[in-house]
């Protein structure tokens, strides 16, 4: 009977503690698209890119959808001595320089300067390209930890001598290609093609340094990227150590705190980060994104790994390789392509002919 009464009074109590709950209508913000602009001009002789974009639900950076693409601007680079260079649109918000002779010169200052349709005109602050600083050297490291997500790697380190006149920023880029493998496709008579190719990699993430407490030393096996073991082929790195400008190392730094945040409750809420482009017209009106001025050297070199088994490829690489009967470039993504013999087959990627050799031993 007591239990009976207790059941009651709980059921009563719900109830009425239900009844105090009120629904509440969040309405939400409807923000307007900001312009994005990212781009750099720099030492290399390549053509310049800056990709206009505007702010929004983006699901995948390298398939913007229309309505976040900006295609009918002017865009322009210009120097401090009144040189400039007309940019053209490819695709996916991106335009190009087409003059090969305009190229970033040290100790000149750069902006861009882009003119939407409707007469908006935006600027960057200008900035001054510092002096390039060479890698010395390289130092590679054999990493025998592998998953269902990833095989064995290499972690590639480069070592520099920091210059002790001046505060000096740093970044890092690092891309190359490594090897993949398929089954191939069948040629007749026992004959198999295509089962090896190079497939292209990028490191997008934001690697930088500043050199506020090593001043004039030995910057020590800074570590730039990876390269994972998917064949016997060997890797081509091309690593980019760029000179930054005060203002783009706080951007970038900015950008990375923002990346590297573990969403606790302790943490500031996330918001746009102050770029250097703005209004021209309205000083206060910021776009989003960096455009930078930086000086660039590369360091490329073909790692020659020893350590390669069969059983190393077979546990911890085996997983990564399809069933099915199919050409290695047509099966992984940003990969090369080549012709079916006679021609050579699996040649190896254009634009390492005078780069360095690098023999790893583990």
């Amino acid at each position: 009977m007591q239990l009976k009464k207790i059941i009651i009074v709980i059921s009563i109590l719900s109830v009425a503690l239900l009844a105090c709950i009120k629904q509440v209508d969040v309405k939400t913000r409807n923000v307007k698209p900001i312009l994005v602009v990212e781009g750099n001009i720099t030492t290399d002789s390549t053509p310049y890119t800056v990709r206009l974009t505007y702010s929004g639900l983006v699901k995948y950076a390298e398939n913007i959808a229309d309505q976040y693409l900006e295609k009918d601007a002017k865009v322009t680079i210009s120097d401090d001595q009144g040189k400039t260079t007309t940019l053209t649109y490819t695709s996916q918000g991106n335009y190009i320089t087409t003059d090969s002779t305009y190229t970033g010169k040290t100790g000149r200052s750069y902006f861009v300067t882009v003119v939407l349709k409707d007469g908006t005109n935006y600027i960057s602050t200008p900035e001054k390209m510092k002096t390039p600083i060479p890698v010395d050297s390289l130092n590679v490291q054999f990493v025998n930890y592998f998953d269902i997500n990833v095989p064995t790697r290499l972690d590639v380190y480069i070592n520099t001598r920091d210059p002790s006149q001046e505060e000096n920023y740093y970044r890092w880029t690092f891309n190359g290609y490594i090897g993949r493998v398929t089954p191939g496709v069948g040629c007749g008579f026992g004959c198999t093609m295509f089962q090896y190719c190079y497939q292209k990699i990028i490191n997008n993430d934001v690697n930088i340094l500043s050199d506020a407490y090593i001043n004039g030393n030995e910057i020590k096996n800074q570590k730039v990227g990876s390269c994972y073991i998917y064949s016997y082929f060997d890797p081509f790195v091309d690593i980019g150590q760029i000179s930054l400008t005060k203002e783009a190392y706080q951007f970038w730094e900015s950008y990375q705190a923002q990346q590297t945040r573990t969403g606790g409750i302790l943490d500031p809420l996330p918001a746009a980060i102050k770029g250097n482009v703005y209004n021209a017209n309205n000083p206060d009106e910021f776009a989003l994104g960096y455009f930078s001025a930086a000086a660039i050297t590369h360091r490329k070199v073909v790692i020659v790994p020893y350590g390669i088994t069969p059983y190393l490829l077979q546990q911890s690489a085996q997983q990564f390789v399809p069933t099915v009967s199919i050409a290695c470039f047509d099966y992984f993504p940003n990969t090369l392509a080549y012709p079916p013999p006679p021609a050579k087959q699996y040649p190896p990627p254009p634009g390492w002919e005078k780069a360095d050799s690098l023999s790893v031993y583990w």
